[in-house]
């Protein structure tokens, strides 16, 4: 078992020290070429799309990162999505002197795919930005957009920000994500793309999307257009620079928690891409072996050796995780690292578990994922 030990912990350390020791250097150093001095993106190109649904209560972040916002970009499109509370009222009246717009999703027709799609349609500039009704930006977001070159599309950074202690809890898996997908980014491609901040060019959009495809899937809409642009063979670009984040709140209990990580699982398991199914088998397969060497030291009162199992993995991950939690200054998130290693498998079992005979609601709808 200990010549078990020694195999798996080369194994885990040598493929997490590819993605994020290697893989986050160069994409790091990838993003540093996206800044240019010249040939930049214009704010008057970009039009803001923001699909919402009885959005008053979370809205007002927004809202004001608007109104503080150094300068703006050509136009505001929210697409309300049949709201039944005073989403709209609210917008109008803070928004009242704004370059704003409202638009509708008809009757019979429904989901943030479609509503995005209409909010597309009314675009006039080469680019659109897609932001969530619930995100917050620093007053300097829009300036620092003007520092981009042209592309497809830009996949930038959205944080969650806990506001009680146990919500740390809940940016963690987000965090860990985010991090092996910018590795793999500079490594080979991204696999997720968050719709919460997502720069596209419009001429490319119209000609990648395939939205017959997924229509029937009321949410994802990140996710699709990533696999589209991805199989059109794109310029898709991850950029983790931490001036172009927008932040949102954490969910605020443990059962909106699982609501939404259960969208998520389920979008992406739609998607069928084969690396991020790889990868996930490989996670699968690597935890097993974790887990299993701990019992085993246990059962076998070798509580030494678990100890050292369980030690040199955590510090692994808290070495090679660092990097990207500071970047992001979520060194709160980073310190419990220890103890989600612990509660890991019962929270990926507890999904697994409910992934069959639950569905997840979104803003008041079943998610609508096949």
């Amino acid at each position: 078992m200990t010549i078990f030990l020694v195999i798996f912990l080369a194994i885990y350390t040598s493929s997490l020290f590819l993605i994020l020791g290697i893989g986050l250097t160069s994409q790091w150093k990838k993003e540093r070429t996206y800044l240019q001095k010249e040939n930049k993106l214009k704010l008057a190109e970009i039009t803001v799309l923001i699909p919402f649904r009885n959005e008053e209560k979370r809205i007002t972040d927004l809202l004001e990162s608007c109104l503080k916002s150094s300068v703006l970009p050509s136009k505001f499109l929210f697409i309300d999505d049949h709201s039944s509370d005073k989403s709209v009222a609210k917008i109008k009246a803070t928004l009242r002197d704004f370059p704003f717009e409202i638009l509708t999703v008809p009757e019979g027709e429904f989901g943030k795919k479609k509503a995005l799609r209409i909010g597309i349609e009314a675009v006039e500039t080469p680019y659109f930005l897609t932001l969530d009704a619930d995100v917050a930006f620093a007053e300097t977001y829009f300036e620092q957009l003007e520092k981009l070159g042209p592309a497809d599309l830009y996949i930038l950074p959205a944080v969650l920000i806990s506001k009680r202690w146990f919500e740390h809890f809940f940016e963690v898996d987000l965090l860990l994500v985010n991090a092996l997908n910018t590795g793999l980014s500079g490594l080979k491609r991204p696999i997720i793309a968050s719709g919460a901040n997502l720069l596209v060019r419009k001429s490319a959009f119209e000609q990648y999307d395939c939205y017959e495809t997924h229509a029937h899937i009321p949410s994802g809409d990140d996710i699709y257009l990533l696999r589209d642009f991805r199989n059109a063979k794109a310029d898709v670009r991850v950029c983790t620079i931490p001036t172009f984040k927008v932040t949102t709140e954490t969910p605020q209990s443990f059962s909106e928690f699982i609501h939404q990580r259960l969208r998520w699982v389920a979008k992406t398991g739609n998607v069928r891409d084969h690396l991020s199914t790889f990868l996930a088998v490989v996670q699968f397969f690597l935890t097993i072996g974790f887990f299993s060497s701990l019992i085993y030291f246990l059962l076998h009162s070798k509580f030494e050796l678990a100890l050292i199992t369980f030690t040199l993995k955590v510090l692994v991950d808290l070495i090679l995780f660092l990097p990207f939690f500071y970047r992001f200054k979520r060194m709160k998130a980073w310190l419990l690292l220890p103890v989600y290693q612990l509660l890991f498998p019962f929270y990926n079992l507890l999904i697994l578990v409910l992934i069959p005979f639950f569905k997840p609601i979104w803003k008041g709808r079943a998610s609508g994922v096949k």
